[in-house]
């Protein structure tokens, strides 16, 4: 029997890439040898400033999630949040939906079953706009790819002889997957896969632990996000590590590390190596703190929780300038929006790109903070809005 301890945290990248031409061939220009940088979280924890969202952004803007029979929103989750240049695709758990850049509802991407096209419980949803492709993992290893435009199921298969939690897509033909350690002995941390399951390169992971009563744990949450993409590269960040790792076909190079000092969370203190025992987790583990890693062109923005005790229930954020190489944590987890003087930026979900954060709120949130702010629902973009209506996105630009 499978036990399970869940959390709530967020992750996400997007990608950019860049050609040079020469005078006589076009060769691709190569980018500059990313040296590891050292986030020094542990005195970011000890900071606490004030931060506007005029500080960071220039611009908020409300989308409003189309309501109709068909495209109920039952949750959105973070690490399934994706948009192209028409459209934004979300998944949950049993749906992958599409609605237009305004909020539109187009259709529901395959659904539910056993058939051809139809999937399990999902895994993970990317998408790939050049190629007009959605992909989806599903429980079983098996994966889905469906036409962009048209929602069509193009084909299926499965991922190798192996178990991955969440993959992203190098290119429309070849993965990054990764695996979780749930029973303490995976071997293999990530691995570069084609769509019919060849496998092309393995990465492996040093923590290994024994659990004594043989038990496989599923550690995390609906939110988590250990793949994520940014400026051409896919990275992996596993929440019991504090190196941030570039993937490629040529290898794994560290690109973040995290000084978390007393805030890092000890191996023989993760509820896995303590093989359930949840009065010891609480007890050893409430000090540690459990963050994502969310990038920007200027800042890793850093949802965080303690990893147990009171803490692990009250979501936080903090930050690194990658410019000062500054790290604090923001006064009240309130980023407050003096923009528009509507909603209040508290826990980004994901980047849609290097300059763009996203939010989902609900509508009964809405009306919960209008109750303080009864203004609110005279916004423009908010106006109409019921309760039981699908979310609302609220998208930064940031500056």
């Amino acid at each position: 029997m499978k036990n399970y301890i869940l959390g709530c945290l967020t992750l996400g990248m997007m990608t950019a890439c860049t050609n040079a031409q020469s005078k006589d061939t076009k060769t691709e220009e190569k980018k500059p040898i990313q040296q590891t940088i050292h986030v020094p979280f542990e005195k970011g924890m000890e900071i606490e400033r004030e931060v506007k969202l005029s500080d960071i952004a220039s611009s908020v803007e409300y989308v409003r999630l189309e309501t109709t029979d068909e495209g109920l929103v039952h949750y959105l989750m973070p690490n399934m949040m994706h948009r192209t240049s028409k459209y934004f695709i979300f998944g949950d758990r049993k749906n992958v939906m599409q609605f237009t850049i305004d909020g539109k509802f187009v259709r529901n991407i395959g659904r539910q079953g056993k058939g051809p096209g139809e999937y399990n419980y999902i895994r993970q949803v990317d998408v790939d706009e050049k190629a007009g492709k959605v992909y989806i993992l599903s429980t079983g290893r098996r994966f889905n790819v469906y036409d962009l435009e048209t929602g069509k199921f193009l084909q299926s298969g499965a991922l190798a002889n192996k178990k991955p939690d969440t993959f992203l897509m190098l290119n429309d033909s070849t993965m990054v997957a990764y695996q979780q350690n749930s029973n303490g002995q995976e071997q293999t941390m990530a691995y570069i896969s084609t769509l019919s399951g060849n496998i092309q390169k393995e990465y492996s992971r040093h923590q290994l632990f024994e659990i004594k009563s043989r038990t496989s744990y599923m550690y995390g949450g609906l939110h988590d996000f250990n793949l994520q993409r940014y400026d051409g590269t896919i990275n992996l960040k596993e929440y019991e590590n504090d190196t941030v790792y570039s993937v490629t076909p040529d290898g794994m190079k560290k690109r973040y590390i995290f000084d978390t000092g007393k805030y890092g969370i000890k191996l023989e203190h993760t509820y896995h190596a303590l093989d359930g025992d949840d009065e010891a987790f609480n007890r050893l583990s409430a000090g540690y703190i459990r963050y994502s890693v969310l990038e920007t062109k200027n800042y890793l923005f850093l949802p965080y929780l303690y990893w147990a005790g009171k803490g692990k229930n009250k979501p936080r954020t903090a930050i690194y300038d990658k410019r000062t190489g500054e790290c604090y944590k923001i006064k009240n987890n309130i980023f407050k929006d003096d923009i528009t003087n509507g909603l209040y930026l508290y826990f980004p979900h994901c980047a849609l790109d290097e300059n763009t954060l996203i939010i989902s709120f609900e509508a009964d949130q809405i009306f919960q903070i209008a109750e303080g702010n009864p203004e609110l629902l005279k916004h423009p973009q908010l106006k109409g809005l019921q309760e039981g209506d699908n979310p609302v996105l609220m998208i930064v630009k940031l500056k």
